[in-house]
């Protein structure tokens, strides 16, 4: 399986952000600049690099991507991430486990639905997105900062 990177350019004149998706064997193949004029980093800024999630019966999502995640108590939004975090099934029976890896982390964790009810639990939280029965793609912090800020509310 190859590696696959989003990478996120900003241009510096006009503001438009840019994004472009490599394998790693793309980037072994030929030199980044001419993969892309995105490349250049007089005309472009680099604001992110990011790894794809791996998940092949899934679909695919990158750190930095907003998603929406549906469960029995309701949808919320969450944020992909990669590193460590704490994953709790047990619905704080037992102390969470200490994990390294791609997780989703709720943007709004104190949410509630129409009647007053939370809908994300602690252990729901940071969970992983192998985890994730079910979500979808919904945009990125790049691009759709917006969604961050409605959802914080």
């Amino acid at each position: 399986m190859d590696i696959v990177i989003r990478y996120v350019f900003k241009h510096r004149a006009t503001g438009n952000i840019e994004i472009k998706i490599y394998s790693i064997s793309q980037l072994e193949e030929r030199p980044a600049q001419k993969l892309s004029p995105c490349f250049d980093t007089t005309e472009y800024e680099l604001i992110s690099r990011d790894l794809c999630v791996p998940l092949e019966q899934k679909l695919d999502v990158f750190v930095g991507d907003l998603i929406k995640v549906s469960h029995f108590l309701g949808d919320y939004v969450a944020v992909v991430k990669f590193g460590k975090y704490e994953q709790d099934g047990s619905g704080n029976e037992y102390e969470p486990s200490k994990c390294v890896g791609f997780y989703a982390e709720a943007v709004n964790p104190k949410a509630t639905d129409e009647d007053g009810f939370e809908v994300v639990p602690d252990y729901l939280v940071q969970n992983s997105m192998i985890e994730l029965d079910y979500y979808q793609r919904i945009g990125n912090i790049y691009q759709n900062p917006d969604l961050l800020k409605e959802e914080a509310r």
